[in-house]
């Protein structure tokens, strides 16, 4: 009976007789949902209470609750409902989501599609599923929806989606625990390294010192030892030169005694040819002559001997002298190689120091490097210090959060991991045989459908043959050929229903497996759930992933009819196609490596790798996706490539990280390589029927111009062409066959041996270069032909071969001759990769040449653990664990306590400085006051003193009033009388009253100036040197010229002394007006003392503090409102004033001196 047909209130009749249905939905005393039937007779078992939970109410002995397909309706007699449907409050470990909300949503026919379901706490929503669906199961219609007119059993269901998070974050937090512990170790060690500096450093301390005294005296006979070296080296200096110039004057002597030598040998010469003369003259000759002769002869004999004699007595001396000298630089020979032997041995001697100070040396950069390591290990210390308890405060947040999930988690761990696995393969091993089906179902479409247009088409036919009767006769050969196609489809309709017949079969089995497990899962012990869940889900994802993206990869290439359909006109797509298949057939020979290591390797590997299923898991609904999209036909092969290579990288590092170094996947890993040849040779094959199709069909447009020049395009570039393809296609033969045989390997849990490994790495290194050649040769041609159609111009050729030759030279033609043609190396390198295979495939074959790959399952391994874990009494344990911990908790409680005291003693004292510093301040601040006050009666004298000083100017500027007016009364008598102005210009000075009590006046006017400004400096300069003190340093001093020199002409900075160019000689009466004129500047000047504002200077301090405050800017002030430009021009005004006076002074002389 459906679901959709159990209402409450219906007549139903079950095995123990006939009733009403009262409830129908969710229990707790079981899994699924269940029919509460009010009996008509007494033949229950209770009164709608089932473990003190009431469903409904009825009479006792009425009620019994069933399954749904043990009721068949009888009639729908509706019946008041007696009471609504409880609210079920079960244990939230103990609670379940339906497995259907977790797997993939259950595919029906296409009559008929599936709805989407999601669950939630109130209600849940069902699909449509026919009753005669194939796909109907007792626990699939058990969750289907219910009507909206009947209540509705609420019951708590965990999200799975909160639960994942949970669990992933448990795990973040033991791999961050066992992280933290390592660390943690590390830091002992190095804490203990660093103790062990620690006592070694005052063993250090007494070697330095004692390595410094011992370098102190080194360094001293070091001195002493270069100096009688030096001594050494200036003696032998002095005795090489004596020997030096010892050999100088033997040289010379020797020279001279072969001088002496040579003179004797000719005086015998001389004294030999005398004798034979005076033998002659002996013998015969003049009387005379010969008296004459014979005088002469004795005279020169005479002389030659005493010649003779001398130069023997200085031969003898010269010998003499000879033998001195040799006798004296043969002693100072002797001396010098004795100095040398002593000093050699100082030599030695200074080698040793030298040596003793390198290792003296040595020793102290050791300690300095001890001591700088010491210091650094220090510092280490204290972070290592920080850091622990850094670790320590997320230790007990992670026991808090244990505390809080460990209950959650391990009651609902034993609900999920291993049985969710197992019947995600047994729905994914359904959907596959209901995906067969499916085909099969639309192939019968097909054909029903080819059948019906072959009908009318028969019927078209029948009608033309009453007009002729050839026309008749094939109408009956079709209607033949209709009748052996509606026998194949009988025969297909017979294997889809043997088909049908198995699924159903295989569901029950499933079905049972289920059951099984839900029946075995609470047997498991807690050690299996905790530690060795999560490896086995690991293992089995590899497994399966491996196992669906095969699944990919074979239905891509029945869709695309690969590889016949190389063999006809290629496509773009069909090129990505081949590249997809070879990234997805390396990333299924990852997985299977994964699943071959986790077969065979040690417990504890197979224990860490568990640690990540959390992280890898999530990749499995990418792949789901993708076969869901295969399965609508939907298939998007450009999003499965990028999430094949993104899946890729990270299945790499999972390898170099734990995979690596392992044997146990040998055979994968060659079926790797044999495989990668494979899709290599395929994607060749591809990327050169892609060139040969656009090239033929841009040859066959009429749009475009063909310039084959004087070429051939069958010889020269088709029938090439077509050869490699051959070529390709007999290296692929030999390739499958080579996966074929290492597939058998591998499912016999055999490998070729290692010997092999090489040659098959080289074979896989060479066929990558082909597979450039196709796919550079169609990057470069495939944009071509497009420009060419773009343009309309002309296709050459010669172009495409040149492209075919440079791709050819850069890759399979490096290093070869060039003579031979660019096909013809691409033919080579085919028949080399095919010699190298035809040489690897009959090694493949041999039986000596293959191993077995051995090993004993870690799971096998762990039973023996499991059951002595089981065996101790863990809540005894882990009460223990939990009180040590409460002990160190309370242990780092009372070490915070500790430290916090600590650092309260450290604060009140340094508030007792600061208390005493603020005290001091205050004592500093009333000085100050005091100070202040006494500087306030101080101003207030001086403003009385300079209202006195006001007064007396006030005088002052009465009398000079007073003399202005006797000046200008003299002025006004002077015209009466009669003078004329040249006679009082030549009158002198010194007789003239009027002159004499002008320059009195100047001279006392200067003298009050003086007087005035002295009193004025001294009065305003005390508060205002305060103040400028006060004041921050003044900024850079203005620019301005330099002051020219005063002329000696006595010209002045007036405007009148610079209107004219040639200044007329001074009179008295100038002189009188210049005078008066300058006594009012100098009175002005003196009055009004500018003393420098520096209320303007305040102000923009203010605001310049106020604007760094808010803006950060600072305010401007005017050149002429700062201080220095202040005082600069008053001190250019007196400057100014002294030079008019100077030259009124020189002035008044010079007409003196007139």
């Amino acid at each position: 009976m459906a679901s959709d047909e159990i209402t409450l209130g219906t007549v139903v009749e079950v095995p123990a007789g006939r009733g009403i249905v009262r409830f129908f939905g969710l229990t707790s005393f079981s899994k699924g949902k269940w029919v509460g039937i009010d009996l008509f007779v007494r033949d229950g078992k209770n009164d709608g209470t089932v473990q003190g939970v009431k469903y409904f109410t009825c009479k006792p002995g009425h009620g019994i609750f069933v399954k749904l397909s043990q009721v068949t309706d009888v009639s729908n007699e509706t019946q008041p409902v007696l009471a609504p449907a409880p609210v079920i409050a079960r244990p939230l470990g103990h609670q379940r989501t339906s497995s259907l909300s977790r797997g993939p949503s259950a595919r029906v026919s296409p009559a008929a599609p599936a709805s989407p379901r999601a669950a939630s706490p109130a209600k849940a929503s069902g699909s449509s599923v026919t009753p005669g669906s194939p796909l109907e199961t007792p626990d699939l219609l058990a969750e289907e929806e219910e009507e909206p007119a009947r209540p509705v059993t609420p019951v708590r269901v965990v999200d799975d989606q909160e639960l994942q998070e949970l669990r992933a974050r448990i795990r973040v937090l033991e791999a961050k625990r066992g992280d933290d512990a390592r660390h943690v170790r590390e830091l002992e060690t190095r804490l203990a390294e660093a103790e062990s500096f620690v006592a070694l450093r005052p063993k250090l301390q007494a070697k330095l010192t004692q390595l410094q005294t011992d370098l102190i005296s080194t360094k001293r006979e070091l001195a002493d030892a270069q100096q009688l070296s030096q001594l050494a080296e200036s003696r032998n200096l002095d005795n090489q030169e004596q020997l030096e110039m010892a050999m100088l004057d033997k040289e010379m002597a020797e020279e001279r005694a072969e001088i002496a030598e040579a003179e004797l040998e000719e005086h015998k010469e001389k004294l030999a040819m005398i004798e034979v003369e005076l033998e002659v003259v002996r013998e015969g000759g003049d009387p005379e002559v010969g008296s004459e002769n014979v005088i002469k002869q004795s005279l020169a004999y005479i002389q030659l001997e005493k010649q003779n004699e001398r130069l023997k007595e200085a031969l003898i001396r010269l010998r003499d002298v000879t033998h001195e000298n040799e006798s004296e630089q043969r002693r100072r020979i002797n001396e010098m190689e004795k100095d040398i032997t002593s000093v050699d041995g100082l030599q030695v001697q200074i080698d040793d120091l030298k040596m003793q100070l390198d290792d003296a040396l040595g020793a102290e950069e050791m300690l300095v490097q001890l001591t700088e390591r010491n210091l650094m290990l220090g510092e280490k210390i204290e972070e290592m210090r920080i850091t622990i308890e850094d670790l320590e405060a997320l230790k007990e947040l992670n026991d808090e959060l244990e505390e809080n999930h460990l209950e959650t988690e391990k009651m609902m761990q034993d609900d999920i991991n291993v049985k969710d696995a197992e019947i995600f393969e047994q729905s994914q091993k359904i959907v596959s045989l209901e995906d067969s089906c499916q085909d099969f179902e639309s192939t019968i479409v097909q054909f029903r459908e080819l059948v019906v247009g072959l009908q009318s088409e028969l019927d078209t036919l029948r009608t033309e043959t009453q007009s002729a009767q050839h026309e008749s006769a094939t109408a009956a050969s079709q209607t033949a050929a209709m009748m052996t196609l509606n026998l194949k489809l009988q025969s297909s309709a017979s294997k889809n229903q043997a088909r049908n017949i198995d699924l159903e079969v295989k569901r029950i089995e499933a079905r049972e497996a289920r059951e099984l497990l839900s029946i075995i899962q609470p047997y498991l012990p807690q050690v299996y759930v905790e530690s060795d869940m999560d490896a086995t889900n690991c293992y089995l994802f590899f497994q399966r992933l491996a196992l669906k993206i095969d699944l990919i990869n074979t239905f891509v290439g029945q869709a695309h009819n690969l590889p016949e359909c190389l063999n006809g006109p290629v496509t773009e797509l069909l090129v990505g196609v081949c590249e997809m298949r070879g990234r997805l057939s390396n990333l299924s020979t990852t997985c299977k490596r994964f699943a071959a290591v986790l077969r065979h390797c040690d417990v504890e590997m197979f224990l860490n790798i568990g640690r990540f299923y959390p992280e890898i898991a999530p990749m499995e609904k990418r792949i789901d996706m993708h076969i869901d999209l295969l399965r609508r036909e939907e298939f998007r092969e450009v999003e499965c490539v990028s999430d094949a290579v993104k899946m890729q990288s990270q299945f790499d590092h999972l390898a170099e990280t734990y995979f690596s170094g392992y044997e146990f996947d040998l055979g994968e890993r060659e079926l790797g390589y044999a495989l990668s040849v494979d899709h290599d040779l395929e994607m060749f094959a591809a990327s050169v029927g892609l060139i040969k199709t656009s090239v033929a069909a841009i040859m066959k447009d009429e749009d475009v111009e063909a310039d084959m020049g004087d070429l051939d395009a069958d010889e020269t570039f088709f029938t090439p062409l077509q050869k490699l393809l051959d070529q390709c296609r007999g290296a692929r033969v030999l390739s499958k066959k080579l996966v074929k045989r290492v597939e058998d390997l591998t499912q016999e849990s055999a490998a070729l041996k290692s010997r092999i490994v090489p040659q098959l790495q080289q074979l896989v290194n060479d066929v990558p270069e082909l597979v450039n050649f196709g796919i550079s040769l169609a990057q470069q041609l495939m944009p071509h032909l497009g420009d060419v159609r773009s343009s309309k111009s002309a296709f050459q050729l010669t172009t495409v071969l040149s492209f075919v030759s440079q791709t050819a030279a850069s890759t399979v033609g490096k290093g070869k001759d060039n003579a031979s043609t660019s096909w013809q190396a691409v033919a080579d390198f085919i028949s080399d990769v095919m010699h190298e295979a035809n040489s690897l495939f009959p090694l493949a074959m041999e039986a000596e040449n293959v191993i077995k790959v051995t090993g004993t399952a870690p799971w096998v391994l762990r039973v023996d653990e499991i059951k002595a874990a089981t065996a101790i009494n863990v809540e005894a344990e882990r009460k223990v664990a939990h009180l040590n911990e409460e002990i160190q908790g309370l242990a780092r409680t009372l070490k915070g306590k500790d430290q916090h005291i600590q650092e309260s003693g450290v604060k009140i004292e340094l508030m007792e400085r600061r208390m005493e510093g603020v005290k001091k301040q205050a004592d500093h601040i009333t000085e100050l006051e005091a100070e202040l006050a006494k500087a306030h009666k101080q101003e207030r004298a001086y403003e009385e003193a300079m209202e006195q000083l006001q007064a007396d100017l006030d005088t002052l500027e009465q009398d000079n009033a007073k003399l202005k007016a006797v000046v200008s009364s003299n002025e006004s008598k002077a015209p009466t009388t009669g003078i004329q102005p040249v006679e009082h210009e030549n009158v002198p000075v010194e007789g003239s009253l009027e002159t004499s009590y002008l320059l009195e006046q100047i001279d006392a006017l200067r003298g009050t100036v003086r007087f005035l400004r002295t009193e004025n400096s001294y009065l305003r300069g005390q508060d205002l040197l305060k103040e400028i003190e006060a004041l921050p340093s003044l900024r850079e001093p203005l620019s301005r010229l330099p002051t020219p020199p005063l002329v000696a002409s006595g010209s002045s900075d007036t405007s009148d002394s610079d209107s004219d160019d040639t200044p007329t000689p001074p009179t008295l009466r100038t002189l009188a007006a210049e005078s008066k004129l300058l006594y009012r500047d100098v009175i002005k000047y003196t009055s009004s003392p500018r003393v420098v504002d520096l209320s303007v200077l305040k102000k923009k301090r203010v605001e310049e503090e106020e604007g760094e405050e808010k803006a950060g800017t600072r305010a401007w002030l005017p050149r002429k409102k700062t201080p220095a430009y202040q005082v600069w021009e008053r001190k250019q005004e007196g400057e100014r004033l002294g030079r008019r006076v100077q030259a009124l002074l020189e002035r008044t002389n010079t007409l003196a001196h007139r």
